[in-house]
């Protein structure tokens, strides 16, 4: 969604077939199965609306000797570029972006945020491409100098500046890298649920992590993005349910909410967490103004508990038949309910 003199429009939709060489990002489970002929139709509905099509090839891909394996992403390549002719390519990986480079001089070419730009010199990097946006590692959400740097280096470069604003991902997740990697592999036979299941869980012992999240950004807050030079913000949710997207587009072209803070995240849609978490949206005005952007971890994760802590007091945070108790100055899971302990169990998984 970009900033535009009249306010936030809906400029850009993005998809992916389900199942191809090159991964999206998400487990393929999750992705609705379509035959090729409907997403060429898909396209062109898009294009007949006014809006720009983009086509995700963002997983990591590692490119292999192996001329079938080559061949077969060829024809998958030929296919998006002449078939489905998208005005723009997400892509992770910069082998992958040169090698499309050279086939199509004038596509556009979004860095996807599983690269982790997060400074002019993860940027640099792709200079090569040329690449015409950057959608930024979800942490800089929540890190207001390195988003500042960004800003400026995409003004230096022309390149556009993307953050996403509904993704629920943990600051700082240790298992962010295993993560796309697991998605990236194609001979994985499980879904990437256990690493979702392990984020919220995670917050649900310590639920000062629902609000550090770096893209859970509301509605509300925008402006302050718009104000430090951020020119597109993303919502992310393509393994949603269709009936969610319509009411979080326009909460955000509305810049305002009213209702369950859960319910505009991009949280794994199996937890249907929106039924059982509750966090008062509108409780959190002045959360982001006041928060402590320029300081240590230690001090974003304090502001962010004090936070939780009197909502939790309030009764503006709460999760169903579950209770929470204060240990050495942080909230923190006391009695969890039913659905609360599965997600627990869940979390129990051995990664591989």
């Amino acid at each position: 969604m970009p900033i535009g003199d009249n306010g936030i429009s809906v400029s850009e939709v993005y998809g992916v077939f389900a199942s191809g060489p090159v991964g999206h990002g998400r487990a393929t489970s999750t992705v609705p199965k379509v035959e090729k002929n409907q997403a060429v139709s898909f396209r062109k509905m898009v294009a007949s609306r006014g809006r720009s099509f983009v086509y995700l090839l963002n997983a990591p891909y590692q490119f292999s000797d192996d001329s079938k394996t080559m061949a077969e992403l060829d024809r998958y390549l030929y296919w998006v570029l002449c078939e489905v002719r998208p005005d723009a390519l997400v892509i992770s990986s910069l082998p992958l972006m040169q090698y499309v480079r050279r086939r199509d001089q004038n596509i556009r070419i979004y860095i996807s945020t599983i690269a982790g730009v997060k400074s002019p010199e993860d940027l640099e990097r792709f200079s090569c491409v040329s690449p015409s946006r950057v959608i930024l590692h979800h942490d800089l959400g929540k890190e207001r100098n390195n988003l500042l740097a960004m800003v400026r280096i995409g003004e230096e470069s022309n390149t556009e500046i993307e953050i996403m604003v509904t993704e629920s991902c943990k600051y700082r997740c240790e298992n962010r890298g295993s993560h796309y990697a697991h998605l990236a592999n194609r001979s994985s036979k499980r879904s990437d649920r256990p690493f979702m299941t392990f984020c919220s869980a995670e917050k649900l012992v310590h639920p000062y992590k629902f609000l550090m999240s770096g893209a859970a950004i509301r509605p509300e807050d925008l402006k302050i993005y718009e104000d430090i030079g951020v020119s597109h913000f993303k919502i992310s949710g393509r393994d949603m349910p269709a009936s969610w997207l319509p009411e979080v587009v326009a909460a955000y072209q509305g810049r305002s909410y009213k209702g369950n803070f859960i319910r505009l995240l991009d949280l794994d849609p199996h937890l249907k967490a929106d039924q059982w978490i509750y966090i008062d949206h509108e409780a959190l005005d002045g959360f982001l103004p006041d928060y402590p952007w320029t300081e240590s971890y230690e001090s974003q994760k304090l502001y962010c508990n004090d936070w939780i802590t009197r909502l939790y007091s309030e009764k503006k945070f709460a999760v169903e038949y579950t209770t929470y108790c204060t240990r050495d100055g942080i909230l923190t899971l006391n009695r969890a309910g039913y659905r609360a302990e599965a997600v627990l169990d869940g979390r129990r998984i051995i990664f591989n």
